[in-house]
């Protein structure tokens, strides 16, 4: 009897072959979209970060760049393929299609699941479960959303705020990711679904006897359509979308590009045969991961060269350290971008007992450059072991009437004093109050401004009883520093 059933004259063709692999595609592209998607999901439901919890697909998969590739290349490629044989399939379909959802497939709906579940009267149906074509068109609408804003926040053609985009993106992955499951889960608990599962990824077919008793109206339904102008036209329909997914992808292939902004030189003064950075941002203005070689020249020769990868839209900074040992004008290059430098004499060196000292205070200082006006040193710029300016440095001599003091001191780069230290100007000499040189009295510089840098009521620093001109002229000494600092730098 089971023999004579799944007989070939007791099966009729519910999924032609287009049908069936544009499904299939869709439903792998679908797959693939979501579990790539996770790890990059904005969502906090309980307090849980979802898309942290999934981070380790990241890893699994190859890395960032492959998961990219993946969730961008791949899920397009199919779900435009999938389209694109789903709208042939629509074009050459011989029988009429009833795919549109109207008010009596939602009344039918709620009466096919009242059935399912609660025992109540069996509605009528025809080719399609009104389930199915809810999830049609919804998945449809997502489909078009999350392709639209995708290829929107890809390509960077953005014409609204990026986070509305990715908002909808977000909310489109979500809706369509429950539809998808609640689907799956229906056609695995529901045993009269079971038939058409099958038939969905082996033949196509199922028994005439499943349709009369789940679709009685397909058999109405299926009648054949004739050649007319307007099915000859829905024939040639798939053009669209190949056409649209193939110009798609013309651009997506395209080798990746990249974007130098203008160059920075630190510090700003370079000085004969002393170091200085040179660096620049790239940023991959191309639609996937990619190296490129960045090339420093100096006049014309080339000095250095690095590769940098870069995912697509990212951004990095790239130095360069190097020296020239000519004074004059220079030109420097960076792939194509150029800029015209001075090169001066180098001003004296510092002393070692101030370099050592700038170094207690400020342990990450390396290099230090005298700023210099009228033959006199009048602050130095400091750098880093990166050759990056970090602050300034002062070191000062105070004469009072009773004291002989030197303030040594760092600015940072947004002027406010960061520390300072006021020592004996010799270990032998005898100050009025030992408090000038304690930390209590010193700690009120920390942070101030120029506007600040005055005695109280008028300023915040309170002067050490019984040294009060030494308090002063090392607040005036301190306050003429920042002032040259602020106007020279």
């Amino acid at each position: 009897m089971i023999e004579s059933l799944m007989s070939e004259e007791n099966l009729i063709q519910r999924w032609d072959i287009l049908d069936r692999i544009s499904h299939l595609i869709n439903l792998l592209g679908i797959l693939i979209a979501i579990i790539t998607g996770l790890p990059q999901l904005n969502l906090t439901l309980f307090g849980l970060d979802i898309g942290v919890q999934f981070r380790w697909i990241t890893d699994v998969v190859g890395g960032e760049g492959v998961r990219r590739i993946l969730h961008r290349y791949i899920v397009t490629g199919l779900i435009g393929l999938a389209f694109t044989i789903h709208v042939l399939g629509f074009g050459l379909r011989k029988k009429k299609s009833n795919i549109l959802f109207r008010f009596k497939d939602l009344k039918d709906l709620v009466a096919y699941y009242g059935n399912k579940f609660f025992g109540r009267s069996k509605p009528l149906l025809g080719f399609h479960v009104p389930g199915e074509k809810l999830l049609y068109w919804v998945a449809l609408t997502c489909l078009f959303i999350l392709g639209s804003t995708g290829i929107m926040m890809w390509m960077r053609f953005l014409y609204a705020e990026y986070g509305l985009f990715r908002m909808l993106h977000r909310v489109a992955s979500i809706i369509l990711s429950l539809f998808v499951l609640i689907h799956f889960i229906l056609n695995i608990i529901l045993p009269e679904q079971r038939p058409v599962l099958k038939a969905m990824f082996i033949n196509g077919k199922v028994t005439i006897e499943w349709v009369r008793q789940h679709h009685p109206k397909m058999f109405e339904e299926e009648k054949q359509i004739s050649l007319t102008r307007r099915r000859t036209i829905k024939m040639f329909l798939w053009i669209l979308p190949a056409i649209g997914f193939s110009y798609i992808f013309s651009e997506l292939l395209q080798k990746p590009r990249y974007r130098i902004e203008d160059i920075i030189v630190e510090p700003s003064r370079v000085m004969v045969g002393k170091p200085f950075t040179i660096s620049v941002e790239v940023t991959n203005i191309g639609y996937r991961e990619d190296s490129f070689q960045i090339q420093l020249s100096i006049d014309g020769k080339m000095v250095a060269e690095k590769t940098i990868t870069l995912l697509d839209g990212e951004t990095s900074i790239v130095s360069f350290k190097t020296t020239i040992n000519e004074i004059g004008r220079h030109t420097i290059e960076v792939n194509g971008i150029s800029k015209i430098i001075e090169v001066a004499e180098a001003p004296p060196p510092i002393q070692k007992e101030i370099a050592d000292k700038f170094k207690e205070l400020f342990p990450i200082a390396y290099d230090f450059i005298p700023v210099m006006k009228d033959g006199k040193i009048m602050y130095y710029e400091i750098y880093d072991a990166e050759g990056m300016l970090v602050g300034y440095g002062f070191h000062e001599r105070v004469y009072a009437p009773t004291d002989r003091l030197t303030v040594t001191g760092i600015i940072d780069l947004d002027y406010r004093i960061k520390v300072i230290d006021v020592e004996k100007l010799k270990p032998d000499i005898h100050v009025l109050n030992e408090k000038i040189l304690k930390p209590d009295f010193e700690n009120q510089f920390i942070g101030l401004t120029i506007e600040e840098m005055n005695l109280s009521p008028e300023g915040k620093i309170d002067a050490v009883s019984g040294a009060t001109i030494s308090s002063t002229l090392i607040v005036e000494t301190i306050r003429k520093v920042l002032e040259e600092v602020q106007s020279t730098s």
